[in-house]
């Protein structure tokens, strides 16, 4: 398995901005905060192309996502709900589980909800110190990871996930264009309508 992860690849501070050089943790932000909210887009390359713009709404362990495409439809909402995550197809009118989800996106195999919570309030979700099977792979299919930083309001802060899967044949990014934290999309915290149907 080819895994990596690159941290604090931070870029330089606009002119005139002033950049806090505390570095906050995940137990902080969350007893500061409570909650952040903010907006973003993934990119997929290779077999699956596409683009989708999302907002997000995080609330102490817990992230609720809202993608749309390009025509502003909504298509997927995402729950990620300590270590699950329930999805729900919007077009197709489908929900799914975590292990369904984890069968169409490998890379969240490793990087597992609660990473990505952490992700999403800004905190390096810190895998070099994680245990991964020797033989871990998908579909023979190996997986890397990496994270750049930027400057925020509370200092510099992870913005940026990227995954490459099979030596760059297919990539995903994950970014953050915005975040504001204590703050958040009441709108997003909701239940999926029970009368969905389970794939």
């Amino acid at each position: 398995m080819s895994f990596f992860v690159l941290s604090n690849c931070s870029q330089k501070p606009a002119y005139g901005m002033i950049i806090p050089d505390y570095k906050w943790s995940y137990e902080e932000l969350k007893s500061e905060y409570k909650q952040c909210r903010g907006k973003g887009q993934l990119i997929s390359k290779g077999e699956l192309q596409g683009k989708l713009t999302f907002y997000f709404t995080v609330r102490n362990d817990s992230t609720y996502i809202q993608f749309r495409d390009f025509l502003g439809r909504r298509t997927l909402y995402l729950q990620l709900l300590g270590n699950e995550v329930y999805a729900w197809d919007i077009l197709q009118d489908k929900w799914f589980l975590t292990t369904q989800i984890q069968s169409q996106y490998p890379f969240l195999i490793v990087l597992e909800p609660t990473d990505l919570t952490r992700y999403f309030w800004g905190i390096d979700p810190q895998l070099r110190g994680k245990e991964y099977p020797k033989d871990f792979m998908f579909d023979h299919k190996s997986i890397s990871i990496s994270f750049q930083t930027k400057p925020d309001a509370v200092g510099s802060m992870v913005s940026k996930a990227m995954f490459q899967i099979n030596d760059n044949q297919n990539q995903i990014e994950i970014e953050i264009k915005e975040r504001e934290y204590g703050m958040s999309y009441p709108r997003l915290i909701r239940a999926i309508p029970p009368t969905i149907l389970h794939n």
